[in-house]
């Protein structure tokens, strides 16, 4: 008989526990108080909470799946075991928190990000942190992640890294024997252009002798890149699969031993301004200047260095494989748009001594445009803040208490076709899970939508503007190396394929169908749902 109860119970547990939370959540919804807690959604397993669904559909889809059922009751919270996290989805909300930043900040993200992803050991995380810690560390840490970047990656000095860049991608593709009279196919284009981008922007940053002391290191960066797709900062860590410590540990011993070899001795960075501004051997200032910058504080060796040195790697590569590869897709599916961005381009690209203006490219409003719209649309990213205070105020009607970890996803945002007509009316005249070169354009004459029917394969001309959008599209730009050096390498990619080359789709139908649904995953690398084949051969010059 207690067999029998013990059983009837451990069945019946569940769906009594479903019933009453799910009771709970909508009463606590729905109910008009001031100041009051974002409920918990329906759960199975007292105590566990939605940590099995979680790790069983993974957190991508359960995520998306989540927002599209209660959506509309938002905020709502998700809980891991002892974990909680707040689904926040009003851009009234996202203001107050980028308002509050001492109140709710990316410290446990940041921790996390260091130890779990880059392997950084436990005695270094409070330099990442608040509090603990040597004040060497922590200026160290605070001056290599935002004030090298902004030193090395921004103006001038931004220049001579894009021309590096552009120098080292123009000899990459020429290796490629690609010819004038004939395409050459090229079956899988993401994988060729994960392949070839990430080699000449480790190129760019670490110098080329990297490949010769390690040669593996696209490929184990790759695997790598593909392994850490499922993270997102608050998850507990059983819910990651744990399948890329494997090739983070590959790439940690490989990159030690480049330093090893290139940055070793007190006196190893070459950053002066009578110096070269890159060099095959020890990378860019920007690089041997932030290594350096570590090298001089006593707490970090060799391997400490190696753990940033791959955030460096993963922060420059992970939004530009994504961003370029989809840009450059879209606009071949648009012929129109890459006729007109083509010869955009190409005012500012001498033939004669294959040199680019590449800040007055990415001033260009199509192309700022169209970079905008692919962030948007194809950069699928995470927003995250922890309350460092109890009983935090989003509004008149919510609070967030203490230790709760605050999440707001990028696309989510990107697909709520009310909110971007309340913004800004034009920028829903075509669906926004299409992608529209023009979406960020402010048109110079103001013509009916009817007459811009009719002229669809016309590109609209206009200024770029954000204004009204910022919430919406730009809150989630969280580019380590900062949004200057990002979109100059984007726009240094697509200058170097559209006039040096010709591109074509070999299947356009094809590449449609391959197109994936921009709402089944909260974030994550957004890839197609099949190998898109494209063709390629040199442009003739004159």
């Amino acid at each position: 008989m207690s067999l029998l109860l013990v059983a009837f119970v451990l069945i019946t547990l569940p769906f009594f526990t479903y019933y009453v939370s799910t009771q709970l959540f909508y009463r606590k919804a729905n109910r008009a108080s001031p100041g009051k807690r974002p409920p918990t959604i329906p759960y199975f397993i007292p105590g566990a909470f939605h940590a099995f669904t979680l790790a069983y559909e993974g957190p991508q889809k359960y995520f998306a799946t989540l927002i599209e059922q209660y959506g509309n009751f938002a905020p709502f919270v998700v809980k891991a075991g002892s974990r909680s996290l707040v689904i926040l989805r009003d851009p009234r909300h996202l203001n107050k928190i980028l308002q509050a930043p001492t109140q709710l900040t990316s410290v446990t993200s940041d921790v996390e990000m260091a130890q779990k992803l880059f392997g950084a050991p436990k005695n270094l995380l409070s330099f990442y942190g608040r509090g603990g810690g040597g004040n060497a560390g922590r200026e160290a840490v605070s001056y290599a992640h935002l004030s090298v970047p902004q030193k090395h990656l921004t103006g001038t000095p931004l220049s001579a890294v894009t021309d590096v860049y552009i120098s080292i991608l123009s000899a990459n593709l020429n290796d490629k024997m690609f010819q004038i009279d004939s395409w050459t196919q090229i079956e899988d284009f993401l994988s060729f252009f994960q392949q070839v981008i990430t080699r000449c922007s480790v190129a760019t940053l670490f110098g080329s002798e990297i490949f010769k002391q390690y040669p593996s290191v696209v490929k184990d960066y790759q695997k790598f890149a593909d392994a850490i797709d499922s993270f997102g900062p608050g998850l507990p860590r059983f819910i990651v699969s744990t399948a890329y410590e494997g090739h983070r540990d590959q790439l940690l011993q490989g990159i030690e031993k480049w330093l090893k070899v290139n940055h070793s001795g007190s006196e190893f960075a070459k950053i002066g301004d009578e110096d070269p501004l890159w060099d095959e051997h020890k990378g860019s200032k920007y690089i041997q200047e932030r290594d350096n910058t570590f090298a001089k504080v006593d707490d970090f060796d060799l391997k400490d260095r190696a753990a940033e040195i791959l955030g460096v790697m993963t922060g420059s590569n992970s939004s530009l494989l994504t961003t370029t590869f989809w840009t450059i897709v879209e606009i071949l599916r648009k012929p129109h748009v890459l006729k007109h961005i083509t010869a955009e381009i190409s005012r500012f690209h001498s033939p004669q001594s294959g040199e680019y203006d590449i800040a007055s490219i990415t001033d260009i409003p199509l192309v700022q445009s169209v970079q905008a719209e692919i962030r948007r649309l194809r950069s699928s990213t995470i927003l995250a803040r922890t309350t460092e205070v109890d009983n935090f105020q989003l509004d008149e009607k919510w609070t967030l208490p203490k230790g709760v970890t605050v999440m707001l996803f990028s696309h989510d945002f990107s697909m709520n076709a009310e909110l971007w007509a309340k913004a800004r009316p034009r920028t829903v005249e075509k669906p926004l899970d299409v992608f529209w070169a023009e979406r960020f354009l402010v048109p110079n004459r103001v013509t009916s939508s009817a007459k811009r029917e009719n002229q669809r394969h016309k590109v609209d001309t206009g200024r770029f503007s954000l204004e009204g959008l910022e919430p919406l599209s730009i809150a989630f730009d969280n580019d380590p190396l900062g949004s200057d050096y990002m979109k100059a390498i984007q726009a240094a990619t697509l200058a170097v394929l559209l006039t040096r080359f010709e591109l074509q789709l070999c299947d356009p139908e094809a590449a449609d169908a391959a197109m994936p649904p921009v709402r089944e995953s909260a974030y994550g690398i957004v890839k197609p749902l099949d190998n898109i084949p494209v063709r390629i051969r040199k442009r003739r010059i004159g």
